[in-house]
């Protein structure tokens, strides 16, 4: 991990023997090709390839001024989101699990499905989409892009759980900042389960619910739902923190309950988190 930085996180949940899980978030990886041009899957953006352009700048410049900020780093040791994915895959051999939360892509291309599943080609992970795997936030961008972003990697995106050393790791999809009464009636099996559980998404999630997913309208029972289901994740003793991402930076914060959100730095800086629980 030549050019990887880690955010460390250390658990203490009284485990026989350490547990170590690797997080990766954010990678906001940006490409076009032809195809895009020829076949777009975003209708509203005139020129892919120059906003696929356009995007891995602002992303570079944001990487270069965190790693400054951060490690008093320069350009010179920087790689693009692709080389810090690609080398953060190589670096998950030495853990016990690895998770992803979302936003590995932009936004929806042909180009950007190829090179994410070339490089997450024959690893193990689990993962759960950000709001970029689904963009422009919508119900109806989701069901259209569903099948495809779900090609491209490995498992159930949506929900899907792991017993690693005694642990339930969970990945539960919140690109949208809501859940469905899915993936609640999952979740309460897990939790039937009797394990301590990690749960993984890519939203922070707070104390207090409250719809953020870019302008989403939620039916009356949908809002009542998510309420309950956030009240769950706080309340529910067997879940022992949270870990997400899509800020960027590092932050850790409680909400109404002594629960822990551990929100990660994103993989585009080139940093990692690396959770141990023992």
């Amino acid at each position: 991990m030549n050019h990887l930085r880690t955010d460390t996180v250390n658990l203490h949940l009284g485990l026989k023997k350490p547990v170590r899980i690797l997080q990766l978030t954010d990678v906001h990886i940006s490409l076009a090709d032809e195809r895009d041009v020829e076949k777009p899957l975003l209708p509203t953006v005139k020129d892919p390839l120059e906003f696929a352009a356009k995007r891995r700048e602002i992303f570079f410049k944001e990487a270069a001024q965190r790693r400054q900020d951060a490690y008093q780093e320069t350009t010179g040791n920087q790689l693009d989101p692709i080389g810090y994915l690609q080398e953060a895959m190589e670096y998950s051999k030495e853990f016990d699990c690895t998770v992803i939360t979302g936003d590995l892509i932009d936004f929806n291309s042909w180009a950007n499905y190829d090179v994410a599943r070339e490089i997450l080609a024959g690893k193990d992970y689990l993962f759960t989409p950000g709001s970029h795997e689904f963009c422009p936030n919508s119900f109806e961008t989701k069901a259209k892009h569903m099948d495809a972003v779900q090609s491209v990697f490995r498992g159930n995106i949506l929900f899907e759980s792991r017993i690693v050393g005694g642990v339930n790791v969970v990945a539960m999809d919140n690109g949208y900042h809501m859940w469905t009464e899915e993936q609640m009636k999952l979740m309460k099996t897990e939790i039937a389960r009797g394990l301590p559980i990690l749960l993984f998404c890519h939203a922070p999630i707070r104390g207090e619910y409250h719809p953020q997913g870019g302008g989403l309208q939620l039916s009356e029972d949908l809002l009542k739902l998510n309420i309950e289901f956030n009240q769950l994740l706080q309340d529910e003793p067997l879940i022992k923190a949270v870990f997400c991402g899509h800020m960027h930076t590092a932050k850790h914060y409680l909400g109404s309950s002594p629960k822990p959100c551990y929100i990660m730095p994103s993989l585009f800086t080139g940093v990692v988190g690396e959770i141990v629980i023992d």
